[in-house]
């Protein structure tokens, strides 16, 4: 409301008044119907209280002693004799007066102080209550003068302190139907009946208006309201508490442990507990708890001090294993159980329940209720707590999944995208960087390092990737040097224009330049010559000769509108590298889904002018699984195999490319293991240590490489090179080799070789096999790898 003064100075002309429930009497008085002579034999035995007949009655007048039976005849036809009427809250008062003359002694003990004061309700301010009385009054005001129903008035929800001292809910129905609205004096007109109520809901009625047009002095209300209480102590408990969950982020743990004790005692009927929530949160199999997030319980807390490292372990212990509700109520029969009895009874703990949350079936914590008397609780209360159950494994599902998006923004900010195979790691390295931060320490990232793993590298490599990308530029500008010098040769016959022969020469020298050698500074200034000197003059030479416009769009249509340059060759070379990556890198992809199923290793793979990847294996890459060096073997002739099918793929397809290209397989052999580690400024894994460093170094180097007096390059189309080092390495390939030949999959040919001494790295060998052909695969397998390939 606008103004406290209204709250504070209103008067409402009150009176008691029985006359309307006698009316009644009257006219459901039948003496010979025998469901109806009871009114009649009322109104009979009225007429000796004379004192209730009158108006006003006065709040003494039902207490006087000629006047008690006749009010108890009042009360028996209002409250029927049930035998139960002890235990309901019932009330009576004078009209919108809730001061009660009359109520039964579970509405006082509920809603009246010692000195017989109304409670203030805890969730109800003087201006709610106020406003709620009004909608009540000029509800019956309109209803009864002016015949003007609003909407209905919902019953307010008391928040009420019991004698007990828990807090009790309550919905107070008012009961109007014993009230006559007496006008004083001739009724105000009310224009535009629809706009002084209208409205969608109570709360939205202008009552301050309704004051205004129609003050309550000119009315007097006469008979009496009755009140009946409704307990809702369930319901609102946990719909508080819903709300409390709801905006979980927006509480602090100290608040949201007080709705949560609040609850629990309101429900239980009981005070003076201790509330708890031991959050059990498991991640990669370990237990997550520290004293920060011990926020929310009470045994723990209690129990585990400084150097309680055995309690805490042992109250773990038991609270992981709650898997039904628990209710101890002999502590020291129950130290069987609960080895940790002897500290609860010095804690002066008598009783305990101990009720598991469950979120999707999962334990995320344990509910702890302890008193600190003797008989508080019974088994039935386990049933009652599962009323809050639900609220609170939400709530404590919601801070695991906070403490898990912690963790993974670590990860994303510090790590980008991680491969699955070692993200528990990475979570683990998060873990104890969010657990210290939340501890008010300043964590440092640790590094992340795998050992003791085994290195296995393959590369898919377009031939000469280099020579035909320049060979398709060169294709490119001879096409459009030689148009744009046509449209010279047109423009300089019929037109004297000194500048045309000095651009045709120019063309002439960029002729046999790039018939020569195209190297990237060449490139860049017959582009620059395209765009700088060609473009304007035959945009000149469009706009001043109508006999050119024609053979001047004819250049420019020639030239990708993007580029501005000939792009035909190029864009051929291009779309088939695409193509061809697409393709291997999908192939690639899907097996290597099927083979991580044999044991998980870490894998990443590199799009250059072909396809690359690394895979490592190891038992440090792995949590809870065990490493056997037959994975590691299993995997070496999985990646031969895969590059005979790659092989198979790319050369049965080649149809379907516009530039014909041809690939090149290679495999480095290395049986040592190596140390990986997670490099945070690049976000991505490196090898660790001097000796590892040269395995990287080998990569970088054999796909150059030139076997040994020779100038011929180890890597051929239909081949698959395998580089090694080391003797072992070649007799494990050598095997597969021969299985492979037995399957029809490899030629007999078998080049063993010695390559060239390359920049730091010598004394390597290699094996070279060629793939054996295949009859023809099915078209559409290609497009269709291109196609998932362009999806992904």
């Amino acid at each position: 409301m606008k103004s406290e003064k209204l709250i504070h100075d209103l008067k409402i002309n009150s009176f008691l008044d029985f006359n309307l429930l006698f009316d009644q009497w009257e006219k459901l008085s039948d003496k010979l119907n025998p469901n109806t002579c009871l009114y009649h034999d009322l109104l009979t035995r009225m007429k000796a209280y004379p004192g209730l007949s009158k108006f006003p009655v006065e709040r003494e007048d039902v207490t006087k002693d000629e006047n008690k039976l006749g009010f108890g005849l009042i009360l028996s036809s209002l409250f029927p004799l049930s035998g139960q009427e002890e235990n309901r809250i019932l009330g009576m008062s004078k009209p919108f007066d809730y001061n009660p003359i009359y109520c039964t002694p579970a509405f006082k003990k509920e809603f009246l102080t010692a000195d017989g004061e109304v409670k203030v309700p805890f969730n109800l301010d003087q201006e709610k209550i106020f406003f709620h009385k009004m909608l009540q009054i000029y509800s019956l005001i309109l209803d009864q003068l002016y015949r003007i129903k609003i909407n209905e008035i919902y019953p307010l929800v008391f928040k009420i302190p019991s004698s007990e001292g828990f807090t009790r809910h309550y919905q107070i129905q008012m009961n109007t139907q014993f009230v006559k609205v007496v006008p004083k004096v001739p009724l105000p007109d009310i224009r535009s009946k629809e706009e002084f109520c209208t409205s969608n809901q109570p709360n939205h009625y202008d009552v301050e208006k309704w004051m205004e047009l129609l003050p309550l002095d000119l009315f007097e209300f006469h008979g009496f309201i009755l009140m009946e209480a409704q307990d809702l102590t369930v319901a609102q408990s946990v719909a508080t508490l819903n709300e409390a969950v709801l905006n979980q982020e927006q509480v602090s743990p100290e608040a949201f442990m007080e709705i949560v004790e609040d609850s629990v005692k309101s429900l239980l009927a009981k005070s003076g507990l201790k509330v708890g929530l031991a959050v059990l949160q498991t991640i990669n199999g370990r237990m997550v708890m520290t004293e920060s997030r011990l926020a929310y319980s009470y045994l723990i807390k209690q129990l585990c001090g400084e150097g309680c490292e055995s309690s805490y372990q042992a109250v773990l212990e038991l609270l992981s294993n709650v898997e039904k509700p628990i209710f101890l109520n002999d502590l020291d029969v129950a130290r069987e159980k609960l080895p940790l009895g002897v500290k609860i009874n010095e804690m002066g703990v008598k009783e305990i329940i101990l009720y598991p949350l469950k979120h999707n079936g999962d334990l995320v914590g344990v509910l702890e209720v302890c008193s600190f008397e003797e008989q508080t609780f019974d088994p039935m209360m386990l049933v009652t707590l599962d009323y809050l159950a639900p609220s609170l494994s939400l709530a404590l599902n919601r801070q695991a999944e906070v403490l898990d998006q912690k963790i993974k923004s670590i990860i994303r900010k510090n790590f980008t995208a991680i491969h699955p195979v070692v993200e528990w790691k990475f979570d683990e390295i998060a873990l104890d960087y969010v657990l210290e931060e939340e501890e008010g320490g300043n964590p440092e990232m640790k590094q992340i390092v795998f050992n003791e793993v085994y290195p296995l590298y393959a590369a898919v490599d377009v031939k000469n990737s280099s020579i035909e990308r320049n060979n398709a530029i060169h294709d490119d500008f001879q096409i459009q040097l030689t148009l744009a010098k046509e449209v010279l040769a047109k423009a300089k016959g019929v037109h004297f224009l000194p500048l045309l022969d000095r651009l045709i020469d120019q063309i002439e020298q960029f002729e046999k330049r790039i018939n020569l050698i195209l190297v990237s500074e060449e490139e860049v200034k017959i582009t620059d010559f395209f765009h700088f000197e060609l473009e304007p003059a035959f945009n000149y030479l469009k706009e001043n000769f109508i006999d050119l416009k024609e053979p001047v769009k004819a250049y420019f249509d020639a030239l990708d509108p993007k580029l501005g340059v000939v792009n035909q060759h190029r864009k051929a070379f291009e779309q088939s590298l695409a193509k061809i990556n697409q393709a291997i890198g999908t192939f690639l992809d899907q097996e290597e889904t099927k083979v991580q199923k044999m044991f998980p290793h870490y894998f990443e793979k590199f799009k250059t002018d072909g396809i690359e990847y690394n895979i490592y294996i190891g038992q440090s890459l792995v949590k809870d699984e065990k490493f056997d060096p037959l994975y590691l073997k299993n995997l070496r002739l999985w990646q031969l195999q895969n590059l005979i099918e790659t092989v198979h793929l790319v050369e049965s397809q080649k149809q379907q490319l516009e530039h014909p290209l041809e690939v090149t397989q290679l495999i480095l052999a290395h049986s040592n293991p190596i140390a990986i580690s997670f490099r945070l400024d690049e976000r991505k894994f490196d090898v660790e240590g001097a000796y590892n460093i040269r395995y990287e170094i080998i990569k970088k180097r054999i796909d150059k490489a030139l076997v040994k007096g020779t100038r011929e390059r180890l890597n051929q189309p239909g081949k698959i090179a395998i580089v090694y080092s080391q003797q072992k390495e070649a007799r494990e390939y050598l095997d597969f080799i021969e299985f492979l030949q037995n399957k029809d999959l490899l030629t007999k040919d078998v080049e063993e070789l010695e390559l060239e001494e390359m920049q730091g790295v010598y004394g390597m060998k290699a094996i070279r096999v060629t793939v054996k052909e295949k009859a023809q695969e099915n078209p559409e397998i290609f497009s269709k790898l291109i196609a998932e390939g362009e999806k992904g």
